[in-house]
């Protein structure tokens, strides 16, 4: 259910629910408006720079909330984005659980502070995303946590860590991914310290390519995921106030 819903309301499903619309229309006006949208919606939401605009709220809402300094992060925790099997045979990391794991590195190449990486296992026969993160990058100094298989059970399986390092501790994960990740962890009564997530702009972005079809797809899917644990309560919009 939740797999249709999302391929309904991002690209390609949303073009071809509107193209479907046009040729069952019976008058010609009708059908030419549906084509129209579609052709227009194609080319807006090819355009980066919409994608960015259209998710800057998943940047920029956490720093409106708490205002933040990573001088005072204690613990650096990773939450893993997924791990695949190559051609191999071999598990490894995804190019998102990848991004976070160097987001991570930069930052303790700075600040002397332990590194917590959390995930479960997510796929049938496979070792949890933590332990293969960890082995994978050598981080022999990296503790792990192997049950979370999600951002919520992320934030109630280290909500004690919060309580040792005096909310001191700072969430490394996707940008888009980091608004869901705050209010998850805020819910818990962990009120982290927010990575500096930020676009950097160019004139590349106002010329159409798959890039803003993905960002596009990678926002709608964050904003929906929202919504969903507001509604299934996993976060607590009383705890946010």
């Amino acid at each position: 259910m939740k797999d249709l819903l999302l391929s309904l309301i991002t690209f390609p499903g949303l073009l071809i629910l509107i193209y479907i619309l046009g040729l069952v229309s019976q008058r010609y006006k009708k059908k030419l408006k549906y084509y129209s949208i579609c052709l227009l919606m194609m080319f807006i939401v090819s355009i980066p720079i919409f994608g960015k605009i259209f998710s800057l709220p998943l940047l920029h809402i956490p720093k409106v909330i708490k205002t933040n300094n990573l001088n005072d992060a204690k613990l650096a925790v990773v939450l893993t984005g997924g791990i695949y099997k190559d051609l191999m045979g071999d598990w490894k990391p995804s190019k998102s659980t990848d991004d976070r794991i160097m987001r991570a590195k930069k930052l303790l190449n700075k600040s002397n502070i332990p590194l917590l990486i959390s995930g479960g296992v997510t796929k049938v026969n496979a070792p949890s995303e933590a332990e293969l993160a960890k082995n994978y990058y050598n981080l022999t100094f990296a503790k792990v946590e192997t049950v979370s298989k999600n951002t919520y059970q992320s934030a109630i399986n280290l909500k004690k860590y919060c309580q040792n390092f005096s909310d001191s501790l700072v969430i490394i994960t996707d940008p888009l991914h980091a608004l869901r990740s705050f209010l998850s962890f805020k819910s818990q009564g962990c009120n982290t310290i927010i990575f500096n997530y930020n676009y950097n702009y160019y004139w590349k972005d106002l010329k159409p390519s798959l890039y803003g079809f993905r960002l596009f797809n990678d926002a709608i899917y964050e904003y929906t995921a929202i919504f969903y644990y507001i509604f299934s309560l996993k976060i607590n919009l009383i705890n946010l106030l």
